[in-house]
């Protein structure tokens, strides 16, 4: 487990961080890092684009993905953003921690039951951080409060064996107020905390442009997805210096039923995203399959972007149907911090 660091160590960090100006001055919450090299995509498996699939733990069960084959005998997935836990004050001295809400919870209970085995089957599993309607949010923290969040995260994900933190900034208070670089000193803050085989990831909505994701925050994300869409470059992202190996064109919600021409597009875009060099497709909202069927969107996009298909687990649990795993029981809620 983590061990958090003294207040006197954290000042020496924002004493080594912060540039000296002398035409603009800059304020103790705004922290200016020294320029650092762009970390090189974490390697595990040889497949591009990764496809990577938001599960919605309000509603599904995250083992659902693992019964998603393609036709080499390999995953679909690649890494499964676990959505979401909740960005909240603490409620011991209202300080940002997360809170794992009522279905969430006991996932996180038993990670040897619901990460360990998506992990076991080569998949990277992150746990998406998601605001909460309150006034705390991803871009509301000074340097100090950026730097003991990212050290929650780090702990956090030590101490559940994940494989990374997702972000996505959404669903901010009515009083919010941003303070400049917040989002981006989280980022770089957890960056240095993390292990070097963990991925941060962001979802490109709102708040990532170089006011809050400063170039070298930007240059700490491993993958960035674009707001829905069949074909969004990464020319278009808002996060500065943005590369198409690092970038998800492609973002399709599950949840959704789509038009043969529709599956059509998807399937040549899928193969315009491999040919172009892009590191990822996101899916979001994987539905069980006896909700929503997802297999024609994700036989489109593995036909476009890998000359395959996907086909259901054989090796599902016994009374399971593959895609339809029941959900967990849901517990009591949880606060982290």
């Amino acid at each position: 487990m983590r061990t958090k660091l003294t207040s006197i160590a954290l000042a020496s960090m924002l004493v080594a961080l912060v540039s000296c100006n002398k035409e603009s001055s800059v304020k103790s919450d705004q922290v200016t890092p020294t320029p650092v090299s762009r970390i090189a995509t974490k390697a595990y498996g040889d497949k591009t684009p990764k496809l990577v699939g938001y599960v919605e733990t309000n509603d599904v069960n995250p083992l659902n993905a693992l019964d998603y084959v393609l036709s080499d005998g390999s995953e679909a997935y690649d890494i499964v953003n676990l959505f979401a836990a909740n960005l909240k004050a603490s409620p011991v001295d209202g300080t940002p921690c997360v809170y794992f809400n009522d279905n969430l919870a006991p996932i996180m209970a038993s990670p040897s039951t619901y990460i360990t085995p998506l992990q076991n089957a080569g998949m990277k599993v992150l746990l998406t951080i998601l605001p909460d309607w309150n006034d705390i949010g991803l871009c509301t923290m000074t340097a100090s409060e950026a730097y003991d969040f990212a050290d929650l995260l780090a702990r956090l994900v030590d101490d559940y064996g994940l494989d990374g933190i997702d972000f996505d900034d959404e669903y901010e208070g009515n009083n919010y107020t941003q303070v400049a670089n917040s989002y981006g000193n989280i980022i770089y803050y957890l960056r240095s905390m993390l292990d070097s085989d963990k991925l941060i990831t962001v979802f490109d909505f709102k708040h990532t442009g170089p006011g809050q994701i400063y170039a070298n925050a930007a240059n700490c994300i491993d993958y960035a997805y674009s707001n829905f869409s069949f074909w969004n470059p990464y020319t278009n992202s808002n996060i500065t210096g943005m590369t198409a190996g690092r970038w998800a064109p492609i973002s399709i919600n599950l949840g959704n039923t789509y038009s043969s021409y529709q599956l059509y597009l998807i399937k040549y875009y899928a193969g315009l995203a491999k040919t172009q060099g892009y590191g990822a497709i996101m899916t979001f909202n994987l539905r069980s399959k006896c909700d929503v069927d997802p297999l024609p969107v994700l036989n489109a996009i593995a036909d476009g972007a890998w000359s395959e298909t996907v086909s259901m687990s054989t090796t599902v649990p016994s009374g399971v149907t593959a895609g339809c795993r029941p959900k967990p029981t849901a517990t009591t809620g949880v606060y982290y911090y």
